[in-house]
């Protein structure tokens, strides 16, 4: 599954990304997005108020880390 991901995935930059970008990294709905992000279960950065970015390296991370069924590195 992590190649299907990879391959759907568009090409980034490492650094900081906005929800629509995130969105077209993640096969979720804004909803469950706006849910993990209230639960803590993936780290953001709130930017003047109303914007959000998402530190993708630490998106991913906070991930693997949550992922069931597989040895950790």
């Amino acid at each position: 599954m992590q190649n299907e991901l990879q391959q759907t995935a568009p090409p980034f930059e490492p650094g900081f990304i906005d929800e629509k970008q995130l969105l077209a990294r993640l096969p979720i709905s804004r909803r469950t997005l706006f849910n993990w992000r209230f639960s803590g279960k993936i780290p953001y950065v709130n930017v003047g108020g109303r914007r959000v970015l998402y530190h993708w390296p630490s998106v991913e991370q906070a991930l693997l880390r949550n992922q069931h069924g597989a040895e950790t590195p």
